[in-house]
């Protein structure tokens, strides 16, 4: 008989294939691979009819004795394509078993017909997709030779007694597994739970059957669960995942992560569901602790930044349809630092929670008062009359600061500065924001303990500007741009790995100009470009000249560069990092860049673009200032990133904060987890230290090992690194 093929038969034999969907119950998820893929095995051996089980992609991983009937040896098809038995005609086969596999790992269940080599009539081979978890799916053949009629009620029979068996193997597995696993009427009721029940709940399995999971659920999740049950009884087809909270006996509630999966009977129809439920409070908890993180000042438990900007976005969407102008007040204590240097940080902290009570006392209903940093602190006032109201409000903020301070019995006087921003709801907050830091800083200017309006002032600050963008442009021109280096360290062998290189500005008059003070206005000029391009020029130049201290054996040292969102914009960036590292005749592996989360608020995927080319020419990329915006997880696994940097923000309270450490440790294995490395930014104690390297940080930088100096002063320490 020569070798030919019949038209699939798709959903064809029903009553095999839904027996075989029930393995999926005997599989305990939260094994491992090889766990798991043992635990079929030993189901898939249940059955005396010829069964073979086979990876997504076609691959034979097992069968059982039953395939020797047809002439199929184990040891000989182990590891080989389906369609490569020689049952079968080989190229025929593959035309025809290929769909049915494809078909099969997206999880639709089919079988073909193929005639053999021999005289022994033709196998229909019934493929069925069993999902183990979300993630894993593994292949169950049944191959069964036609025209054996008579053999069917056997055969069924014979498949009855080993599901019962395999159900067997079911319940022993789910009696020894930490998490609660349970099987339940269609309608959700209990009719199995595993003893897990009692150290996870505090309730006995036995009480609970018959009862129903609504029983246990917490009101907030209430619907969450009840909505998982409904869905899997009346769609039948999927596992489905989702997260709720249980009442524990205690009266206190945990969180759970649950799969229901459905089970079919010889039918083919919706038998009864399985659940397993793996406790993830601790897990929970630590989320919860970075998203208040993430959105809430540590020290004054008021809105942070990230916070004050998703506010003002309402605010100002507010403000565009109903045109009622908005004030913006940025409020900066005058002399903070000197009272940090003369009576110390904790002085300090004390006294900052001091301000943020006595204006937490003036904000009106509905405004908005947050810490974005430092002694810096920002009001949002709406159903405001425009500058005349948000002057009242900073009045009162004045009068306010009047009265002294006391800490730890010690009068202390403290006065504020005040620029204020008004507007009708434009788009850009953190503009607003920047005309009202703009109106401060004149407001310190003019003698400090006041405010500033800034379109009283607008005039004459934008004069001042164009003065600084023309001293800023011959700057860049006469070479008066300098770049000074902060080694990072590697904590297990100490040595120094990298730097950070930040540009300074040498004016004429012999004053080192800081980087806050021209950088935002680069960026706002377009000037940025040009600087960006000198900063990766000098340090790919320095890179060079430090190889000389360095042995070939040794990896090389890396110098980081930031990465403005302009120059992402920049269509030559590419071209320019390739032809000038090449220029220096340095590898890229000497010279990697990082960028903060504002670079991505723009055109994200524009700039996701310039990254993955970057990435693809060998330039390291990390991402800096980790933990200060929210949306920084996304970009974790949506950029090609290598390296992560903790914000100095939290590596300051380590030693001396307990839930410091706690959130350190949690960005820590995150990262790790993504296969990044760690650095941690602002590092100033052996304490600090210390806790990093416990919690297993990769490397560190900050004014412990050393302040930013010229690249001279660490050509000795390369030499013995």
């Amino acid at each position: 008989m020569s070798p030919s093929h019949r038209e699939p038969e798709i959903g064809a034999d029903p009553c095999r294939s839904g027996e075989l969907g029930r393995l999926a119950s005997l599989v305990d998820p939260s094994l491992d691979d090889l766990a798991r893929e043992l635990q079929m095995r030993i189901a898939v051996e249940q059955f005396d009819t010829p069964v073979l089980l086979l990876d997504v992609d076609g691959t034979i991983l097992d069968g059982n004795d039953g395939i020797v009937g047809l002439d199929i040896q184990r040891d000989d098809v182990r590891g080989r394509p389906v369609w490569a038995i020689d049952t079968w005609d080989l190229p025929e086969a593959a035309g025809v078993l290929t769909p049915l596999v494809e078909a099969g790992s997206q999880g639709r269940a089919g079988s073909r017909t193929l005639d053999t080599i021999d005289d022994a009539g033709p196998i229909r081979l019934s493929v069925t997709p069993v999902t183990v978890d979300d993630e894993s799916v593994l292949l169950v053949a049944r191959l069964e030779r036609l025209g054996a009629n008579e053999e069917s009620d056997a055969i069924l029979a014979e498949t009855t007694q080993r599901l019962a068996a395999a159900e067997g193997i079911f319940q022993a597995v789910a009696e020894y597994t930490s998490d609660l696993v349970c099987l339940h009427e269609t309608d959700g009721t209990f009719t199995y739970l595993s003893p897990s029940v009692r150290r996870l709940l505090d309730l006995e399995a036995a009480a609970l059957v018959g009862t129903h999971p609504v029983d246990l659920a917490h009101p907030e999740t209430r619907d969450a669960l009840v909505g998982a049950l409904q869905d899997v009884a009346r769609r039948g087809a999927e596992p489905i995942r989702f997260r709720h909270r249980l009442r524990h006996r205690n009266g206190g509630t945990r969180w759970f992560e649950t799969v229901i999966t459905p089970i079919r009977n010889t039918d083919g129809e919706l038998h009864q569901l399985q659940s397993s439920s793996r406790d993830i409070t601790e897990q929970r908890e630590n989320e919860q602790q970075l998203l208040k993180q993430a959105f809430r000042d540590e020290l004054t438990g008021l809105p942070n930044r990230a916070l004050l900007l998703d506010r003002m976005s309402h605010a100002f969407a507010t403000a565009r349809r109903t045109d009622q102008p908005i004030g913006v007040l940025f409020i900066d204590l005058d002399g903070f630092k000197t009272l940090n240097d003369t009576l110390g940080h904790y002085a300090g902290d004390r006294a900052l929670s001091k301000v943020a009570e006595r204006l937490i006392a003036i904000v009106r209903p509905g405004d908005t008062l947050a810490r974005i940093g430092g002694d810096e602190f920002v009001m949002l006032c709406t159903g405001t009359e425009g500058a005349q109201s948000a002057s009242l409000v900073a009045r009162r903020i004045l009068e306010a600061f009047e009265r002294d301070f006391v800490l730890d019995g010690r009068e202390v006087r403290l006065s504020a500065s005040i620029g204020i921003a008004t507007t009708t709801g434009e788009n850009d907050s953190n503009a607003v924001i920047e005309r009202a830091q703009t109106a401060m800083y004149e407001a310190k200017h003019n003698g400090r303990g006041r405010y500033v309006i800034h379109d009283e002032v607008e005039q004459s600050i934008d004069l001042e500007r164009h003065d600084t963008e023309a001293a800023l442009r011959r700057a860049i021109a006469n070479g008066e741009l300098r770049l000074h280096y902060q080694p990072e360290l590697d904590l297990e062998s100490g040595l120094i790995v990298g730097f950070e290189a930040l540009v300074r500005w040498q004016a004429p008059d012999g004053r080192l100009i800081p980087p806050n003070e021209f950088i935002p206005l680069a960026e706002e000029t377009g000037l940025i470009v040009e600087l960006g391009r000198w900063v990766i020029t000098e340090a790919c130049r320095q890179a060079s000249r430090w190889r000389v201290h360095r042995s070939p054996d040794e990896e090389p040292v890396r110098i980081w560069v930031n990465l403005s969102a302009r120059q992402l914009e920049d269509p030559d960036l590419l071209g320019f990092v390739e032809d000038t590292v090449s220029r220096a005749g340095i590898t890229t592996d000497e010279i990697c860049m990082e960028i903060t989360e504002s670079v991505l608020m723009g055109d994200g995927d524009s700039a996701s673009q310039q990254l993955d080319e970057l990435r693809r020419i060998g330039i390291s990329l990390g991402i800096d200032d980790f933990g200060t915006g929210w949306s920084q997880f996304e970009y974790l696994h949506r950029l090609p990133l290598d390296v992560l940097k903790i914000d100095r923000y939290f590596v300051q309270g380590l030693g001396t904060e307990p839930d410091a450490a706690v959130i350190v440790s949690a960005i820590i294995d995150l990262a790790h987890a993504l296969g990044l490395i760690v650095i941690a930014e602002g590092v100033e104690s052996k304490g600090q230290l210390e806790v990093l390297a416990e919690l297993g940080c990769d490397q560190a930088l900050g004014f412990y090992f050393s302040e930013p100096r010229e690249a001279a002063a660490f050509d000795q320490a390369l030499s013995r690194a």
